[in-house]
C-alpha cells in the first residue's frame, strides 16, 4: 500500500529535488505542492467548519427542546441538517486525506535511493548485501525495512567499500556521494531523533528540535482553533472529548517524528506549519457574517435548480427503500401536496393507484417511514423498539 501511493510521490519528489539539488529543501517545496493541491479542500473544510459553528446554537436549543426524546431529536436534527445545507462530516476530509499522503511520505524517505535517485533494483540489491556484509553481526535492527537509507550512510562515509559495483554499475557510487540529503548541511534526514545521542554536536541538537516543533506547532495550531472556534461561537458547549482528541495531535507529532526518520518528522513539520499559517488566512477570511451569506446563496441556489443536498438525498433515498420493502414506491414532488404511489396487489393488471395527501398527511406519511425504518433496524440487531409517539 505504501509503494502504491509512494511511486506517484516519489515522481514528485524527485521532480523537486531536480529543481533544488537538497533532499530538505525539496521536502519543503513538495509540502507546498501538496498543500495547495489541497487548498480547495481546505476552503470547503474551514466554511463547513465556521457554518457549524454559526449552526451550533440552533442545534443547542433542538437538544434542549428534545432532551427526553431522543428519536424526536435525531429526526428534527436530520431535518434541520437538511434545511441548512449543511453536511457534520465534509470539514473531516481533508484530515482523511492527510493520511495517505503521509503514508506514502514513509516509503519515499525510506527508499531514497529507488524515489531520488531512480537507481536499478539490481544496483539496491548488490549494494543491500555490501552493506550488511560491512555490518557483519552488528546489523542493525531497522536494516531490514530501511536498507536504502543505510546503504546512503555507508557510501556516503568509504565509498572505496563498493568499489566491486563499478563495472556494472558505474555511476551509482557517485549518485549516492553527491545525494544532498542534509538539513543545514549537517543533519542527515535518515537519522532518528533521540534524547540520548553518542555525541551531544550541532547535528544532535537541531535533529532532536525536529519533533519538539512538530509538537509545538501542532500544539500552537490547537490552541488558535479553539480560541477562534470559541470566538466564532461563545455559547457552545465545552466539548471535553473533541478537546482531547485535538490535544492529542501534538503528542502524535512527537511521538511520529521520533520513532521514524527525521525526514518525516520533517516533513510533519513543515506540513503543520504551512497548515498553520493557512488556517490563520481562511479564519480571517470566513467569518461568521461572511459564511452566514454564503450559506444562504447556496441555499438560493439549490431551490433555482431545485437540487437538494446530500442530507436531502440521504432522507430521500431512506423513505424509497423503507417504500420498496413495504410493497411500493413512495415520491414526493418538488412542492405543494404529496404524491404516494402505491403498488396494489389485488389489481390483475399490476396497476397503480395515486394518493394526494395534504401537510398534515404528509408529515404524518414522513413520521411513519421513519418509524418503520427504526422499527426495522432494532428487529436487524435484536434491540427493543420503542414508540415515542404512542402514547
Amino acid at each position: 500500500m505504501s509503494e502504491l501511493i509512494g511511486i506517484p510521490l516519489g515522481y514528485i519528489m524527485w521532480l523537486m529535488y531536480q529543481i533544488t539539488h537538497n533532499y530538505a529543501w525539496s521536502i519543503i517545496l513538495f509540502t507546498l505542492v501538496a498543500k495547495i493541491i489541497l487548498f480547495p479542500l481546505s476552503v470547503k473544510q474551514q466554511k463547513s467548519s465556521a457554518a457549524m459553528a454559526a449552526f451550533q446554537p440552533k442545534l443547542e436549543k433542538l437538544k434542549k427542546q428534545y432532551a427526553n426524546n431522543q428519536q424526536k431529536l435525531q429526526e428534527e436534527q436530520m431535518k434541520l441538517y437538511s434545511e441548512e445545507g449543511i453536511n457534520p462530516m465534509a470539514s473531516c476530509l481533508p484530515l482523511f486525506i492527510q493520511f495517505p499522503i503521509l503514508y506514502g511520505i514513509f516509503d519515499v524517505v525510506y527508499r531514497p535511493l529507488t524515489h531520488i535517485l531512480h537507481a536499478g533494483k539490481d544496483a539496491i540489491a548488490e549494494a543491500t548485501k555490501i552493506t550488511e556484509a560491512i555490518f557483519g553481526d552488528a546489523v542493525p535492527v531497522y536494516f531490514k525495512h530501511r536498507p536504502e537509507i543505510y546503504i546512503v550512510k555507508e557510501v556516503q562515509k568509504d565509498p572505496s567499500a563498493f568499489a566491486s559495483m563499478a563495472e556494472k554499475f558505474p555511476d551509482f557510487t557517485e549518485k549516492v556521494v553527491g545525494f544532498n540529503n542534509k538539513l543545514f548541511g549537517i543533519v542527515d534526514l535518515g537519522d532518528i531523533p533521540t534524547l540520548h545521542p553518542e555525541v551531544w554536536n550541532a547535528a544532535a541538537v537541531i535533529l532532536l528540535m525536529i519533533p519538539i516543533m512538530s509538537g509545538l506547532i501542532q500544539l500552537t495550531m490547537t490552541i488558535y482553533m479553539q480560541i477562534r472556534n470559541k470566538k466564532m461561537n461563545p455559547d457552545a458547549p465545552n466539548m471535553g472529548g473533541m478537546n482531547v482528541m485535538l490535544y492529542v495531535m501534538p503528542l502524535f507529532s512527537i511521538w511520529i517524528a521520533f520513532r521514524y526518520p527525521a525526514g518525516i518528522g520533517f516533513y510533519w513539520t513543515m506540513s503543520s506549519l504551512f497548515s498553520f499559517v493557512q488556517s490563520i488566512v481562511l479564519y480571517h477570511i470566513y467569518t461568521p457574517e461572511y459564511v452566514a451569506a454564503l450559506v444562504e446563496k447556496d441555499k438560493q441556489k439549490r431551490k433555482k435548480k431545485n437540487r437538494p443536498n446530500m442530507m436531502e438525498r440521504y432522507q430521500q433515498l431512506m423513505e424509497e427503500q423503507m417504500a420498496a420493502q413495504n410493497g411500493g414506491t413512495a415520491s414526493k414532488p418538488k412542492s405543494g401536496a404529496v404524491t404516494a404511489k402505491v403498488v396494489d396487489d389485488d389489481d390483475d393488471e399490476g396497476g397503480s393507484s395515486e394518493v394526494k395527501m395534504s401537510r398534515a398527511k404528509q408529515k404524518e406519511y414522513e413520521k411513519m417511514i421513519i418509524r418503520e425504518a427504526r422499527r426495522r433496524q432494532a428487529e436487524k440487531y435484536g434491540e427493543e423498539f420503542i414508540d415515542d409517539d404512542e402514547d
